[in-house]
């Protein structure tokens, strides 16, 4: 019985490290993707990051929405992605903050 438990145990934290090694992998081909300009590509694979909560792909996200880079110009959901990214101390976000509410 114990044998039984401690397999399960171990085939439940080797699923979990699969999705991690998966989220992983998405968001650096993602970023990979934006770098070179794959927009449409960069946002398939960085939209769920940012829905998990990882600043540079929300970041991203709000980049090509504000650019209309990979997906149609929103800039309601720009300002909501780069407002998050900055609140979560995301750089390129807090910069990009200061300058959009000057606009």
């Amino acid at each position: 019985m114990r044998l039984k438990l401690k397999l399960l145990i171990f085939i439940s934290c080797l699923s979990l490290l699969g999705g991690c090694a998966i989220s992983g992998y998405n968001f650096r081909e993602g970023i990979k993707s934006f770098k070179v300009q794959n927009y449409r590509e960069a946002f398939i694979l960085l939209i769920p990051e940012a829905e998990k909560g990882q600043r540079d792909a929300q970041y991203a996200v709000g980049y090509m929405y504000y650019y209309g880079q990979g997906v149609v110009e929103d800039r309601k959901k720009a300002w909501y992605w780069i407002n998050i990214a900055a609140r979560a101390g995301q750089a390129d976000a807090i910069q990009a903050v200061r300058i959009l509410q000057h606009e």
